[in-house]
């Protein structure tokens, strides 16, 4: 699981979301989307579309391919 796609890519969103001290509700909340989907897209079961990850790249203010680290 730990070299599953969606599980890095939802841990990399996670550690940009704690570094700008964000809880998931905050975040859910400059989203305009649910608490529910922000924690289904850290624990890499849900894998967020193109513009969702865009979007988030925005609101954590980060280079959108630091969200892609350590995926082969």
């Amino acid at each position: 699981m730990k070299n599953d796609f969606g599980y890095i890519l939802g841990s990399n969103i996670k550690a940009e979301r704690l570094r700008r001290h964000y809880t998931q509700e905050k975040l859910a909340e400059l989203l305009d989307m649910s608490i529910n989907y922000i924690g289904k897209i850290e624990r890499g079961t849900v894998i967020p579309s193109a513009f969702v990850i865009f979007r988030l790249s925005k609101v954590l203010r980060t280079d959108i391919n630091d969200f892609f680290k350590e995926i082969e």
